[in-house]
């Protein structure tokens, strides 16, 4: 969804009454049954503590899911108890007057909410989240996802050298992931779930980065093939217009 878009969306007066409903047909279709409990029951828990906003977010909400995916939640308000609930729970819990602020920084989880996550309650901060993107022409910056590279490969590096495959899959995996939603957002290319970011960075140009992505996500690779990643990235890194900070 681009700002464009959002635009011509938000003109239109009835827009968000169904950009609310066809978000909440989405999620029903996206989730399977056990899914869906859980998303209604961490949304009565929000609802319960007062949340002005609630949002599914993450792969679930493009249904994108991964074996690896959690299930994802924005909340602006108080963070529910979930931890009587099955499953990989992530939840994202923040003021409204911070929600503006992360927009206005230049967060990229943020904005990802409001353009592509499916919006299941807002009393208005949501809404307004969208106003302030489209006036004031905020993108998210590459450099907050590229400068946390350095404390991702130290980790990395250390993986590799005790010889621990599994840690260093998960590892490269959140670091490969971080980069390529920084070079994609540097190329102007706005990031979606981590399972469509191999065929994004192909598509920006990222051709040798992108089955590196894809094997870790999908794949099993030897310890060889993760250590022979880290010079791809450096050249990927080394030949896009954004770069990560000492």
């Amino acid at each position: 969804m681009n700002a464009q878009v959002l635009s011509v969306q938000l003109s239109d007066s009835g827009w968000w009454d169904r950009r609310m409903r066809e978000d909440r047909a989405r999620a029903e279709r996206n989730q399977t049954a056990a899914q869906r409990a859980v998303t209604e029951t961490v949304l009565a828990r929000a609802l319960e503590l007062g949340a002005e906003s609630f949002a599914l977010t993450g792969s679930t909400a493009r249904r994108r899911r991964t074996a690896s995916s959690d299930l994802d939640y924005h909340v602006i308000g108080r963070r529910p108890d979930v931890s009587d609930l099955p499953g990989d729970i992530d939840i994202v819990a923040t003021s409204a007057a911070r929600f503006y602020r992360q927009l206005m920084d230049g967060d990229d989880f943020a904005q990802w909410t409001l353009r592509h996550g499916c919006i299941l309650h807002d009393t208005g901060p949501m809404r307004d989240g969208l106003r302030l993107i489209v006036e004031k022409q905020i993108w998210p910056t590459a450099d907050r996802k590229l400068d946390a590279l350095a404390d991702h490969r130290r980790e990395v590096e250390r993986l590799l050298r005790m010889g621990d495959r599994d840690a260093a899959q998960e590892q490269i995996r959140a670091m490969l992931t971080t980069a390529a939603r920084g070079l994609l957002l540097g190329a102007g290319v706005f990031p979606l779930a981590r399972r469509e970011l191999p065929g994004q960075l192909q598509s920006a140009g990222y051709a040798s980065l992108a089955p590196r992505l894809d094997d870790v996500i999908h794949g099993t690779p030897e310890l060889a093939a993760l250590a022979a990643a880290l010079p791809i990235l450096d050249h990927a890194l080394s030949n896009s217009h954004v770069s990560p900070a000492a």
